[in-house]
């Protein structure tokens, strides 16, 4: 079992990668087709911030992805979606 601190800590981490996406959505090697706007960028940004803040307040724990970020951190292990 965790304690509430390393939790947090864990949950910072996964926010973290949120916030990284978050600011290289306007790189052009981020990987939007190129039909997409700069508008949908922006809603997209502000999207993956308010979900890192969320992630950081613990709502998200979850969803697989944020738990896999979070135990990988934990861990140092990445559970697969799928087993073999």
């Amino acid at each position: 079992m965790y304690t509430d601190e390393k939790m947090q800590e864990a949950r910072v981490h996964a926010a973290k990668i949120e916030r990284r996406c978050a600011a290289e959505c306007f790189n052009p090697d981020f990987g939007f087709a190129d039909h997409v706007t700069q508008e949908d960028k922006q809603r997209y940004r502000e999207k993956q911030l308010r979900m890192a803040e969320e992630i950081e307040a613990g709502k998200h724990d979850h969803n697989f992805t944020i738990w896999q970020r979070m135990n990988t951190y934990l861990t140092g292990e990445c559970v697969p979606f799928l087993s073999k």
